[in-house]
């Protein structure tokens, strides 16, 4: 089996009597998120409320699955655990120093055959993923143009960091985009790695990505505000032709997906 706990938890999960695989895996607590079944098995997500050191309480997320495996090109037949990728490319961007959730525990086991994994991370405190409605582009919050900006440079910074490493998140819809204002700053984690990979080519990435957050952003953004993002990413207020050529690339790929 193969275990961690990050350096900070190990001392909470053991005054919680739950410092060890089984303990975690045989918790009674209620869904979160109703299991998703498929790939052969299953998987859900639990929040949980800790007793902290300090007497306070610390929420976390228990993710737990069974027989939901990936296949990669070492293992084509049996795959590996989603939360064990998910958990590399949660330390990936870590040690490069690109936001997302804090690691409390991983694990994983074989038990008659049988693929089971335990994934936790720390509540994001105060955040809310894009698609919240704090964060429409009606709402008060967002009704002030420089803010809104804001809030869009704070996150195409940590795209643009996550891309300068060639990482591609496959899967950056608003909802795994989380982000809140602590006085006049602007905090971004980005989470649901699991379909994480490495581009050859940093373009790539980018085209991809960015359709990808262009496309399903909700909140009412705009044509207009899709466009500024873009300029924020590239950091050109007037695009160059290479830009110019990348947005067109992304706009017409819009364009043609809503057609279907």
């Amino acid at each position: 089996m193969k275990e961690y706990i990050g350096d900070r938890w190990e001392s909470v999960l053991k005054s919680n009597k739950l410092d060890d695989f089984e303990s975690l895996w045989e918790l009674e607590v209620g869904w979160f998120e109703e299991p998703n079944k498929r790939r052969g098995g299953w998987s859900g997500v639990s929040r949980v409320s800790l007793k902290a050191e300090n007497g306070g309480v610390v929420s976390v997320f228990l993710k737990r699955q069974e027989n939901h495996n990936t296949k990669v090109w070492n293992r084509p037949l049996k795959g590996i655990p989603t939360f064990y990728k998910e958990f590399k490319n949660i330390q990936r961007f870590i040690d490069c120093g690109i936001p997302t959730v804090e690691l409390v525990y991983f694990g994983y086991r074989y038990v008659k055959g049988n693929s089971q994994s335990i994934l936790i991370t720390k509540e994001l405190e105060g955040f809310a993923s894009l698609d919240a409605a704090i964060y429409s582009r009606g709402g008060l919050l967002m009704q002030n143009r420089d803010r809104r900006e804001e809030m869009m440079g704070a996150i195409v910074d940590g795209m643009r960091k996550m891309h300068n490493y060639r990482f591609q998140h496959n899967c950056l819809y608003d909802k795994h985009i989380f982000v809140r204002q602590v006085g006049g700053e602007w905090e971004v984690k980005f989470i649901d790695l699991e379909k994480l990979s490495r581009s050859f080519f940093q373009k790539s990435a980018v085209i991809r990505d960015l359709y990808t957050l262009t496309r399903h952003v909700s909140g009412g953004w705009r044509l207009s505000d899709k466009l500024k993002c873009f300029k924020i990413y590239m950091q050109e207020e007037k695009l160059s032709p290479k830009s110019k050529s990348i947005w067109r690339e992304i706009h017409n790929k819009m364009k043609a997906k809503n057609k279907l």
